[in-house]
Parts: C-alpha cells; structure tokens; sequence
C-alpha cells in the first residue's frame, strides 16, 4: 500500500502546475483524474471483486493528503469518487454489477437535502434538487437521497443521464470541485437501487459476495470523515511548503529593525507554531483511521462512542489545519493574497471546505462531547 502513496506523491507538481486551470474551468482537468486513475486510488473503497484494493484507512488518508498537497479540489473531488464507490458496496450485488461494471468510472452523491419519493409498482418516482454534487460532471452513477412519502429517508442510485447538472457552483473556493446541484423530476428508480438511509449508513451489508470481507464493514459515516479530512491536512502542507520556499528570498520585516525575515523572533515563533498545528492535525488523524482499521481488523462493531470520536478528532484536525494556513498566510504579508503565488488559493480552498456541515468544528466537536459525558447522540449518523 505504502506504492500508492509514493505513486500519487509522484503527481504532486503536476497537479500544481493545473492548479490554476482547475479553478478557472470550475472542474478538475482530465490529465489530473487520468493520472490518479493510474495510480489505483479510485480503487481503494471497491469490493475486490470489480478490482478494488480495500485499502486501509490510514493509507488512503495519506494518499488524499498528498493528492491536497498538489490541488484542494482535485482531492476533494477524489475523496467524494472513492467515498461513493465505496458506499456503492451497501447496495446488492446485482446493483453493483451495474455501477462496477467499469471499475473505472465516477460517481458521487451527497447525504442531506433530500427530495421526495412515491412508491409505484417496481419501484420509486423519485424528484428533487441535491445541491453540492462533487465531482458530478464525470460521474457515471449519482447517490442521492429522497424522503419516500408515507415511509423513511432513503437513498437512491441515478445514473448520470437520468438527473440534470445545474450550472451553479460560483463560490469563492474550492472552484475546481464543480460542485454543482443536480435535480430531477418524477425519475423512476428500481427497488433494488434504493436502500433505506438508516441501512446504508449501518455496519451491516446486502452484498452475498461482500458478506466475508471485514473491510467493508467499515462504518461508512467515519469512512467519510476519514477522507474529508485529508484535503485540510495536505493543504496546510502545500502552505507551509510555500512559506519556507519564500522564506530566503523575503527581505526586511518592515518597521523593524530586522534585516531579513528569517532572522526575525516573531518569523521563528508563525513556522513553529504553524508546525505544530500541521502535525497535530495529521496525528488525530491517523489516530481516527488506526483506531477504525483496528477494529475492522478484529472484527468488532464501533458504537456511537467510537463514531463520536472518531469525528471529534477529524473536526478538530480539520480547525487546526485551518488555522495554520490562515497563520502562514498572514505571516506572508501581502505574498499571502497575490494571484501568481498558491497561498490566497490555498486560503481559500480550505476555508471553503470548512463551511463543510459535515466538517464544522463546533459540530463534530458537540458529538464527541456528549458521547464523553455519556449523553445520547441527536443525529441518526451515530446510531
């Protein structure tokens, strides 16, 4: 496993290099997802059967931090491919044939937001508008939720051709994602490529093949947050990378009585402390992906105390990362905002990401504190 690291590691200054592009074109070219392609990661959350690798959660996290040190929405787009393809997994066998039939392909959904389903004979008329779809205008399968008039939230398989990509993600980070929303109107969906929210997001699965393999018991509400905080994570890097680039080059400290920045008391103490904001960071979360990968490894179910933490440490990963970029771009003077430099695309790709609900701080954080102090989790996602 520890290839893929070096192999995605290797596309690092490539990725960099259409950095720019990304952005400008609001999609991730097609040279960086051709490349990663080759590289396998697209594989990691697939059933063995449709040629994935059911790779660890520690190895596919530093994978995507490297994929962030060379663009932020190259990897959050890659997060999404290979999160979806593996909650893809929690669906029957015969739909995964279909969606797996090239191992190869995209796909993306989202989690909240649902639209509205009626059940018909055979299935479901399902129509909505799922804004946020990473990802979406190379995905070949969508997973979307709709609430089943009469019955529960359930999520439903589209394929590509079925919904409608709206042009309207103008944001100001994060452009590369094309995270646009999708909608639909009276969409018929088959039975069998529908499932129950509640028993997608369980450790429990409707795969006869799957049914032996403990990788895909992974609960795939920490599966997520152990992708979505790999961006933040390989960002910070790419900011700190740049800052000591720079750091050589950067004359007088202004209005003081120092010659050069690298001899100044207060440049010693932003490198030191952004540091340690970055290795912080990545320790929670190779803490959250070690402490999962170990209880897969033997076996065991996580209960909500185990969720709850698991997306305490990743949030709190997440804030950390966040704040050293925003350290080293203040640190930066006016280098932090100039266009021709990475840093004010860095900043804004990663604050961007931290509007993330699935990544805010504060809620991730109230989980975990209510699982510590012993009170019941509000949210169906820890349950």
């Amino acid at each position: 496993m520890a290839d893929l690291i070096e192999r995605v590691r290797a596309l690092v200054p490539a990725l960099r290099a259409n950095a720019t592009r990304c952005t400008a074109e609001h999609r991730v070219p097609l040279e960086n997802l051709e490349a990663l392609r080759e590289t396998g990661l697209y594989r990691a959350g697939l059933p063995l059967h449709a040629g994935g690798t059911a790779c660890d959660l520690r190895t596919k996290f530093d994978a995507l931090v490297e994929v962030a040190r060379g663009c932020g929405s190259t990897a959050w787009v890659s997060a999404i491919y290979t999160d979806v393809g593996f909650l893809l997994t929690k669906f029957p066998d015969d739909v995964q044939d279909e969606v797996y039939a090239d191992p190869d392909a995209f796909h993306c959904g989202t989690l909240a937001l649902p639209g509205r389903a009626v059940a018909v004979d055979g299935g479901y008329l399902v129509s909505g508008r799922w804004p946020f779809n990473s990802g979406c205008l190379d995905a070949s399968f969508l997973v979307q939720p709709a609430l089943v008039e009469g019955g529960e939230l359930t999520h439903f398989v589209f394929p590509r051709g079925a919904l409608t990509i709206e042009d309207d993600w103008h944001v100001s980070g994060l452009e590369g994602t094309g995270s646009h929303s999708v909608s639909g109107q009276d969409v018929f969906v088959a039975d069998r490529c529908a499932i129950p929210t509640a028993r997608l997001l369980d450790q429990e699965h409707r795969s006869a093949r799957n049914a032996d393999s403990s990788y895909h018991r992974h609960p795939p509400i920490t599966y997520l947050l152990t992708s979505a905080v790999a961006p933040f994570v390989g960002m910070a890097e790419h900011a700190y990378e740049f800052y000591l680039e720079r750091l050589p080059d950067r004359g007088q400290v202004a209005y003081t009585g120092y010659s050069h920045h690298r001899d100044a008391a207060i440049t010693h103490l932003h490198v030191a402390e952004a540091r340690m904001k970055i290795d912080s960071a990545r320790l929670l979360a190779e803490r959250a992906c070690s402490l999962l990968d170990e209880r897969v490894a033997a076996g065991a179910v996580s209960g909500p105390e185990v969720l709850a933490e698991v997306w305490g440490l990743t949030v709190y990963a997440s804030k950390l990362s966040t704040e050293a970029v925003e350290l080293l771009r203040l640190a930066s003077g006016a280098s932090g905002i100039a266009t021709r430099f990475p840093l004010h695309q860095v900043s804004r790709d990663i604050n961007a990401l931290a509007t993330h609900a699935l990544m805010v701080p504060s809620t991730g954080m109230e989980h975990y504190g209510r699982s510590l102090c012993g009170v019941e989790p509000t949210t169906m996602l820890l349950r």
